[in-house]
């Protein structure tokens, strides 16, 4: 029966090739050697030559000048067919023998030549390099010699080509790289058949590799041929299968921790041992949209608040004097009010630092402003006709004896104070029906100009006590909407009073209405429009002109006379109720007075309205 070769005996059988291809190791250390001694032999042939050129001219006995010791130089190169130089001390060239005698004060200084700064140091100086006034490499020996007549203290340089010595080293190099690559084809032939016989094994155990590396952790080791493989196969399955089980694991957990941190309502950031942001939760987002650009930054850079950012770093530090949470509010903009809990970790567990929690409890202090202002509000409103009252009937009981139509005056005031809290009593009751959900609808399809119509003529004749004009401009039977006739016409009638008292006299009020955009098929809305010339409402106060008892003091306070400070508030729950909205702009054509706007849904089911 055939079997497949140990995996033992193709390590072996490699060994042996590496032990061969090892013998190149001795042969590469003669090449170095032989390259050695080459080179060695070039700079020791320079040497002679420098001594025999330093003899020759000591043996000359002097030159009449500098340019006589360049003629000689000359000379001497020729016949040692090599490039001398004599440079004085200070490293100026006074001749050269590859150079015209008029280009030698043009060469450069030499004393920082490495050949001559050894030369200065020992006997000799040796060096090779790329002359750039020859174009071409040269190796350079340089002696110190003692000056001749007419000739300073200097040192004698010769340089002789290194093309011979390359090319004696070329021919070297290419036996080497002939024995190195029959070395290599040899073992390009082994390593051929060794990849024969263990490839396709390789190969599989490489693919499964990749895909649990890529992911695919249900990929398996299936065949390999050879027992010694065996183990390898199954402690890579086990691992495929543990790992798979723990990815799984780890993904449903996080999963579900990401599930709850996206579902609470507050606002989340985890920040990391340093202080820097780890992490953020999708409400955070909503609280501060660009709050995903800054992970990996300091808390302070998403909320300009100094005292977050010393309470989250005296966390992450540990350095509190109450272990556990820590509390605090920021507003980082206005009306904006968070409740925010620091909560500190381990130091150094899996690198957090700290759990940072915002609650918006703005609406919350909004409520509770709204309280405090309505307890004073309904105070302040109650307590001026109160005051009234009792005034006039103490006086009255004070003096029995007043004439008839004094006390006439006086008992109408009282009836027209009692009438006044009477019905301010009566809106906040209904306000509180509103509010509660107990004051009960009847949506239909009704005539919003019947309704305007009915509300107009019940605030005439506060109108005609003004000289105040009003207008219409809603067509007859015509604006359909699905509302409650009796609480729309309290709607128009809250608006039209509401322009009347804070107009100027003999003004105009005036209603206007338009379709709105279409809210789907079938779908749509009106807008409806109250005008009037007074003083307006500033941009800031907007928001809150529909609170209870709330009033612009700085623009109305001398207009408020008999009025409840309810109206609005009323008209924006029915508004709402009946599935519109409710808001207040300036006018557009004139300097002062406001536009008080709100939408009710369309009733289409009559057919289209004349426009």
């Amino acid at each position: 029966m055939h079997r497949t070769t140990p995996f033992r005996t193709r390590l072996l059988l490699s060994f042996a090739v590496v032990i061969m291809l090892a013998l190149l190791l001795p042969a590469y250390y003669a090449r170095q050697l032989f390259r050695g001694e080459i080179l060695d032999d070039a700079q020791a042939g320079a040497i002679r030559e420098l001594r025999l050129a330093a003899l020759l001219m000591q043996q000359h006995g002097g030159f009449s000048g500098e340019q006589d010791l360049h003629d000689w130089l000359t000379n001497l190169g020729l016949r040692l067919e090599a490039r001398v130089t004599y440079i004085t001390e200070g490293g100026r060239v006074v001749a050269d023998s590859h150079m015209a005698y008029s280009q030698v004060p043009d060469l450069d200084n030499h004393a920082m030549r490495p050949e001559v700064l050894d030369a200065e140091r020992g006997d000799y100086g040796l060096s090779q390099r790329f002359s750039a006034t020859l174009d071409k490499d040269m190796l350079y020996a340089a002696k110190r010699v003692r000056g001749v007549l007419g000739v300073p203290d200097g040192v004698l340089r010769l340089a002789v080509p290194y093309a011979g010595i390359r090319s004696r080293l070329e021919r070297l190099q290419q036996n080497f790289l002939v024995v190195f690559g029959l070395a290599l084809g040899m073992a390009f032939v082994l390593s051929v058949i060794l990849a024969r016989t263990m490839g396709r094994s390789i190969k599989e155990m490489i693919d499964v590799a990749e895909a649990i590396g890529q992911g695919d952790y249900n990929k398996r080791m299936r065949f390999f041929p050879g027992g010694e493989f065996e183990p390898l196969a199954r402690a890579v399955n086990t691992m495929a299968g543990n790992i798979n089980s723990q990815i799984s694991t780890i993904t449903e957990q996080a999963l579900e921790l990401e599930a709850i941190l996206d579902g609470m309502r507050e606002g989340l950031m985890v920040l990391s041992g340093s202080g820097r942001i780890l992490k953020v939760n999708r409400a955070l987002v909503r609280i501060f949209p660009d709050a995903t650009l800054f992970v990996g930054r300091r808390p302070l850079e998403i909320v300009l608040s100094p005292e977050l950012q010393a309470a989250c770093d005296r966390a992450v530090a540990g350095d509190v004097d109450v272990p556990g949470p820590q509390t605090i509010q920021i507003e980082p903009e206005k009306d904006r009010i968070y409740d925010v809990t620091i909560v500190p970790l381990n130091p150094g567990e899996r690198g957090l630092g700290a759990i940072i929690v915002f609650h918006d409890i703005s609406e919350l202090k909004r409520l509770e402003r709204v309280r405090r202002d309505f307890v004073a509000n309904v105070s302040h409103e109650l307590r001026t006709p109160l005051t009234t009252i009792k005034g006039y009937s103490e006086t009255l009981l004070t003096n029995p004896k007043a004439d008839g139509q004094t006390a006439q005056k006086f008992l109408e005031i009282i009836l027209k104070n009692a009438d006044h809290m009477a019905k301010m009593v009566e809106d906040l009751l209904h306000l509180s029906r509103l509010e509660s959900g107990r004051q009960r609808f009847s949506p239909e399809r009704v005539s919003a100009a019947d309704a305007l119509a009915e509300a107009l003529r019940t605030c005439e004749p506060l109108a005609q006590a003004k000289g105040i004009r009003l207008a219409s401009a809603l067509p007859e039977g015509g604006a359909h909407v699905r509302a409650d006739y009796d609480r729309l016409v309290q709607v128009f009638r809250n608006l039209v009073e509401n322009a009347i008292k804070y107009g100027p006299e003999n003004s105009e009020v005036a209603v206007d209405w338009a379709p709105g955009p279409p809210q789907g098929p079938g779908s749509g809305e009106v807008v409806f429009g109250v005008s009037d010339f007074g003083p307006g409402i500033p941009k800031e106060e907007a928001a809150r002109i529909f609170e209870r008892f709330y009033r612009v003091e700085k623009h109305r306070g001398k207009h408020c006379g008999g009025s409840s400070g309810l109206g609005l508030a009323i008209c924006k729950h029915i508004v709402e109720r009946l599935g519109g909205r409710i808001w207040v702009e300036p006018r557009q054509d004139a300097d002062t007075g406001s536009v008080f706007r709100f939408t009710m849904p369309v009733d289409a089911s009559g057919g289209n309205d004349p426009a």
